[in-house]
């Protein structure tokens, strides 16, 4: 028995080591010439690439759940800081732009507190949702067009005082209701689950949310509690997205690893609609 525990002992060691090690061998997408969106945008810069093809099979799942039940609008979400979350909401997003029955997307980045979309995207941060919810602009004034037919973004807009206060606001929901009438799809960046409340205030106001977890570093009982506080909000988990996987699980899942500039994504279908946690 000491030698089958030592073997199980020297695999999971051989593991962790593999997870934490940047990948000497990386994938590079083809760099779009004359544009400020960030290189990390797949769907963007190389949308036909292998890593590009994960973000369509993920839409095409999402357009089945609309077909099903007219689900407009998703919020997209994680369990704690840094586990891939705005940059899913980009390239899904720009993937869903992409499809060829040229069906209207928004990305709006509710994370009022430290949003990034604006960066990722280079556009201008204000005037934005936080602007709009205190009345200190118009619906036109905060849709601008990242240069992608079909996509429009509503940036963060300025730090407010009170961004749990401005979410949970009647204002917010209205916009919404607004928002779901003009585009096909709505999807919301927000900020993770277990730090502040704002994820918990939007996700009763949606039609889904997925959540993002980054393999090898967000452990299971966090993602079970980020679950619990999701459902205790009234929101519904569609489906999750793994983050930062390099190594292979059973024939029966789908997968695929994407080695990019130490940014490694996953996509698996299996119980939920959209994908689910091994």
């Amino acid at each position: 028995m000491g030698r089958i525990t030592d073997a199980l002992k020297k695999v999971a060691d051989e593991r962790v080591q593999r997870i934490q090690k940047k990948p000497e061998t990386q994938y590079v997408i083809k760099k779009v010439e004359n544009t400020s969106i960030d290189d990390h945008i797949v769907s963007f810069h190389d949308p036909s690439s292998p890593v590009g093809e994960q973000y369509k099979i993920i839409r095409t799942n999402l357009q089945s759940i609309k077909a099903a039940r007219d689900s407009r609008i998703f919020l997209i979400t994680s369990s704690i800081n840094g586990e891939g979350k705005t940059i899913t909401s980009i390239n899904l997003t720009m993937s869903m732009a992409h499809d060829l029955n040229n069906k209207s997307i928004l990305l709006i980045d509710a994370d009022l507190r430290k949003g990034r979309v604006a960066k990722y995207l280079g556009i201008n941060q204000s005037p934005g949702l936080s602007d709009l919810l205190q009345d200190k602009g118009n619906m036109e004034s905060v849709l601008i067009s990242p240069g992608v037919d079909n996509l429009s973004i509503m940036p963060a807009g300025k730090v407010p005082r009170n961004p749990a206060e401005l979410l949970s606001s009647k204002k917010m929901t209205s916009i919404l209701a607004s928002l779901k009438a003009k585009f096909d799809y709505v999807f919301i960046d927000s900020p993770p689950v277990i730090p502040v409340t704002d994820p918990c205030i939007l996700g009763s106001m949606v039609d889904g949310v997925i959540l993002v977890i980054q393999a090898g570093r967000t452990q299971r009982s966090i993602v079970k509690h980020t679950e619990q506080r999701l459902a205790q909000a009234h929101a519904k988990t569609i489906g999750c997205i793994m983050t930062n996987i390099e190594y292979h699980l059973p024939q029966y899942l789908y997968r695929y690893v994407n080695k990019y500039e130490g940014y490694d994504s996953y996509y698996q279908e299996e119980k939920k609609e959209l994908v689910n946690v091994a």
